[in-house]
């Protein structure tokens, strides 16, 4: 589902342009519509509103133009979900970002985890365990609310495999250690449903976040 190299132009100027904001709302799947609108402490202020008031629809602008501004600058799902995430609630976790390019393509092409699940994984285990407080560190919180992701996701798109999310999109697999299928994939994706499977990735995981955060104390 992830570019391998930024310049192979999997995830680019014209696929970010295909998918306008006027259209986020509506090509974004199921997630959306759960988003709470409270505001939790210890969030980043500016996560669901100084005064909690915002909308799910401001929320989920927000979010459209992190991933946005990721896609452009990283051009890998991985990257770029736990990027969008990591800002919108300030997890502190920009150290994690150069790890998670070899995830792309389904980890290093193989199409296996799509990037899109390994980013906003890894955002929930770092938003969920900075809240464990330290009598309860062995708390499985992180991994459950991951489960609930992982579950939402695979329904929406059938699996959390890369070539099975491909096929599901693009309506056909690609072998992306083959040049002539990358080659033939780069040019498919330029429709801009790679970038609907990062959108609704976000939005599920902000989604959890928001439903499952009122009552835990998040560390500073």
């Amino acid at each position: 589902m992830d570019a391998l190299e930024r310049n192979d132009g999997v995830i680019n100027e014209t696929e970010i342009n295909t998918i306008g904001r006027r259209n986020f709302l509506s090509k974004t799947l199921g997630c959306a519509a759960g988003l709470t609108l409270l505001a939790y402490t210890g969030m980043s202020r500016d996560a669901f509103g100084a005064d909690g008031q915002k909308s799910k629809e401001e929320i989920a602008k927000e979010l459209e133009e992190k991933v946005i501004k990721y896609m452009k600058k990283y051009g890998t799902c991985s990257q770029s979900s736990f990027c969008a995430l990591n800002e919108q609630f300030d997890l502190k976790g920009d150290d994690a970002v150069p790890g998670l390019k070899p995830f792309a393509g389904g980890i290093a092409g193989r199409g296996e985890t799509c990037g899109a699940v390994t980013g906003s994984i890894l955002a929930l285990g770092l938003f969920f365990e900075s809240q464990t407080p330290k009598e309860n560190i062995k708390s499985l919180s992180s991994i459950n609310y991951a489960g609930e992701f992982f579950d939402k996701f695979s329904n929406e798109f059938g699996s959390t495999r890369c070539s099975a999310v491909v096929e599901h999109q693009y309506g056909r697999k690609y072998d992306f250690q083959n040049p002539d299928d990358m080659k033939l994939f780069m040019e498919a994706a330029k429709t801009g449903k790679c970038m609907e499977v990062v959108k609704n990735a976000v939005l599920c995981a902000a989604d959890i976040i928001a439903e499952n955060s009122k009552s835990a104390d998040k560390k500073n």
